[in-house]
């Protein structure tokens, strides 16, 4: 009924309908079914796949999959078709190694800032993902954003010669909403007038 009133695009299913199939199981596993119009890659399933999809997801247990708010969306032929063990990559399990990238890269992070780091985002504000390759680039450089309090960063973290080297810097939007530098608030003719014009902000990697 769902993928005929769809008209095969789940992504016309309206989330306040998907809501109404969430659901907590007395053992404690939960339905993901909510999920279905956020599927990816539908086009290339028949119905009855849509249907063993919808039913994959109607009892998991939550500890292996990210919250569901934070679930951007689901490849149906990676779910139908999850990797056999012999066929185990970095990427074997998008949502779960989405959340264990991001658990990940905010320990690192935090053992060298020294303070609890969340959010850890793409360039694009995306979560990691097999569609930015779960944010590592071609030389195994992991790069993206995290926030800390109020402050956005943008990080890197490199393999190099003596193992992993972890580097941020303020993003531009967090540098803009800092107050000026004690002596960016001066007039050079007038010292007892304060200039309120941006001036431009350099701030190297740590």
């Amino acid at each position: 009924m769902l993928w005929d009133a769809s008209e095969g695009d789940p992504l016309g299913i309206p989330s306040h309908y998907s809501n109404h199939l969430s659901h907590t199981y007395v053992d404690g596993d939960i339905s993901l079914a909510p999920l279905l119009n956020r599927f990816e890659e539908y086009e290339f399933v028949e119905d009855y796949e849509f249907d063993e999809a919808v039913e994959l997801l109607g009892k998991v247990r939550p500890e292996d999959w990210p919250n569901i708010e934070d679930i951007e969306s689901v490849n149906l032929r990676d779910l139908l078709n999850p990797p056999s063990e012999d066929e185990v990559d970095f990427a074997e399990d998008n949502l779960g190694t989405a959340q264990t990238v991001e658990k990940g890269l905010a320990k690192v992070i935090e053992s060298v800032l020294g303070e609890p780091v969340d959010n850890i985002r793409g360039g694009g504000g995306g979560y990691p993902s097999a569609n930015n390759n779960f944010l590592q680039e071609g030389d195994g450089t992991f790069k993206g954003t995290f926030k800390q309090g109020e402050h956005k960063f943008d990080f890197e973290i490199f393999p190099d010669e003596n193992g992993w080297t972890v580097t941020y810097r303020l993003s531009a939007e967090s540098l803009d909403s800092l107050p000026p530098f004690h002596d960016e608030d001066k007039d050079e003719d007038d010292p007892t007038k304060k200039d309120y014009t941006r001036k431009s902000r350099n701030k190297g990697w740590r």
